[in-house]
């Protein structure tokens, strides 16, 4: 026994010495740095790996608000030519614009054009510490800079109006020309975001009592057909903060500029007036 123990002992050694010189041979043949190379190549993998990781997680996120059912007003001549997507502002509703689109507003070729009135999401607003209806996060108010809103919660509204834009473009021919965004308060701060930093043309902008967020603005939309309309009195969006936030615009041969004295913030009967006038000039 002690015979066949030794033996099993002189075979393991002599495996051990084969293994040895096969790596020693094995390390002779690599190049002085394939270590080195060994383990950048490693990290890069996993620095790739880790960067497709992460960009998966972006693209699958959802970074994009509810749209919510709109309250939509189809046209009723059997030719549809264009489309008017509106945004109501804070705590409204589309029901609480439905009077204005129906009765105020007027203009000759409604019956040829889609309205739709978007809605907002029910969603905390710090101003209220509670939920209402809102396009982004309001801070303070009344408001006189942009530090009283959350802009990164606006920019998302914007993707939520180019979408509905997007799609119903497509009954159009492709034709951005016969889209026409408007809004009030929040919405028409988006609507002017949306139509002045996208680079497609739309055929033009109608807003109520809101301010122009910043962006880049190129030299094509300074004759985009635009109607906005302010009350000097407003005691929601100050009048100084709108004035700021058109510096910008203001010389733009596109904008139709209406200021009304001793109107506060709500869109009353001359704007609706001053509207229907834009929008006879701008959908023939």
């Amino acid at each position: 026994m002690k015979d066949e123990n030794a033996e099993d002992e002189q075979n393991q050694k002599e495996e051990e010495k084969q293994l040895l010189k096969t790596e020693e041979k094995i390390n002779e043949e690599l190049p002085p740095n394939s270590k080195q190379r060994m383990i950048v190549f490693i990290s890069l993998i996993i620095l790739f790996l880790t960067s497709v990781t992460g960009l998966v997680f972006f693209f699958t996120s959802s970074t994009d608000i509810e749209v919510l059912p709109p309250l939509v007003f189809n046209a009723t001549s059997g030719k549809h030519t264009h489309t008017i997507i509106f945004m109501p502002g804070f705590t409204n509703t589309p029901e609480n614009f439905k009077n204005i689109f129906t009765n105020k507003i007027n203009f000759n070729k409604k019956n040829d054009t889609t309205i739709i009135i978007l809605r907002s999401p029910l969603t905390d607003v710090s101003y209220l510490k509670s939920k209402n209806y809102s396009w982004f996060d309001i801070y303070d108010m009344p408001m006189d800079d942009f530090s009283d809103i959350n802009l990164e919660d606006l920019k998302k509204s914007a993707k939520v109006l180019e979408k509905v834009v997007n799609n119903e473009v497509k009954l159009l021919n492709g034709d951005y020309g016969k889209i026409i965004v408007g809004g009030h308060s929040q919405g028409a701060c988006i609507s002017l975001y949306q139509a002045y930093r996208t680079k497609k043309n739309y055929g033009g902008v109608f807003a109520f009592s809101g301010v122009l967020p910043p962006c880049d603005i190129s030299e094509d939309k300074r004759k985009m057909k635009v109607y906005y309309g302010y009350g000097d009195k407003d005691n929601v969006i100050l009048p100084s903060f709108i004035n700021k936030s058109l510096e910008k615009i203001r010389d733009f041969e596109g904008l139709d500029l209406h200021i009304y004295n001793n109107h506060t913030h709500y869109v009353n009967r001359n704007q609706t007036i001053d509207a229907g006038i834009f929008l006879n000039n701008l959908i023939k």
